[in-house]
């Protein structure tokens, strides 16, 4: 009375029927599915994101100031006037992402 089912690409997909939970359990366990959860489960937890000063807690000796920037700060590139005219960036991993303007 028990059934296995698990969903790849969009579409359900029945392992079959078992006579008790334990059984079905054990074969949802063994699907690439089942060996996911069990990893992600076992996982350590992630460690715990540093606090980050404010902007206004900031020194200006604490700030990466940078000779090859035109603003005179690592990440940060003027982009015209108005408003907002700096963009704050970073690399990571080797993708640029973007922080805000400012």
């Amino acid at each position: 009375p028990y059934c296995v089912q698990v969903y790849r690409k969009g579409k359900t997909v029945t392992l079959g029927h078992y006579s008790t939970a334990e059984e079905g359990a054990r074969v949802y366990a063994a699907t690439p599915e089942g060996i996911a959860d069990l990893a992600a489960r076992d996982a350590p937890p992630p460690p715990p994101q540093p606090q980050l000063p404010s902007n206004s807690e900031l020194s200006s000796s604490e700030l990466i100031r940078s000779e090859r920037s035109r603003t005179g700060f690592k990440g940060v590139s003027k982009m015209g006037s108005g408003a907002t005219p700096y963009r704050v960036s970073v690399q990571r991993g080797g993708t640029t992402v973007h922080l805000g303007r400012y």
